[in-house]
C-alpha cells in the first residue's frame, strides 16, 4: 500500500493521504499537496519515486425500486405462488420487465 491513493484515472486529480484518510486537493497552494522545505507534500513524494495506489471505482449501488416497482415485484410473486410457480428474486423481476415481457398491473381497488 502506497502512502497515497488517486482518486481519478488520471491526475491532476485529488488523492488520499493513507495515514489519515485526508482528501488533498490538486491545488499548488496548498501544503499538503506541493510541501514546503519543511514538510514534503504529495509532489515531491512523487518526485522522489513515489507511486500512489491506482483509482479503485468505487461498487455501483443497486438502484431503489419505486413504490410502484415494488407493488408490481410483489404481485407478481403473489400471481406465481397461486399459479404453482417459484416466485421471481428482484433481479429476475428486473429483467423481465427489461425484457419487455408482459407484467400483471395490480388492480386498484374501489372503496
Amino acid at each position: 500500500m502506497a502512502d497515497y491513493q488517486l482518486t481519478a484515472s488520471e491526475e491532476p486529480c485529488s488523492v488520499i493521504r493513507a495515514s489519515d484518510k485526508a482528501c488533498i486537493p490538486p491545488d499548488m497552494a496548498n501544503r499538503d499537496y506541493n510541501g514546503d522545505q519543511f514538510s514534503p507534500g504529495y509532489i515531491q513524494w512523487v518526485e522522489g519515486g513515489g507511486v500512489p495506489d491506482p483509482y479503485v471505482p468505487p461498487q455501483p449501488v443497486p438502484p431503489t425500486p419505486t413504490e410502484t416497482d415494488q407493488l408490481l415485484y410483489d404481485h407478481e410473486n403473489r400471481l406465481r405462488v397461486i399459479e404453482g410457480e417459484p416466485p421471481l428474486s428482484q433481479e429476475d423481476f428486473v429483467d423481465m420487465v427489461k425484457s419487455g415481457q408482459p407484467t400483471p398491473q395490480p388492480k386498484k381497488s374501489t372503496p
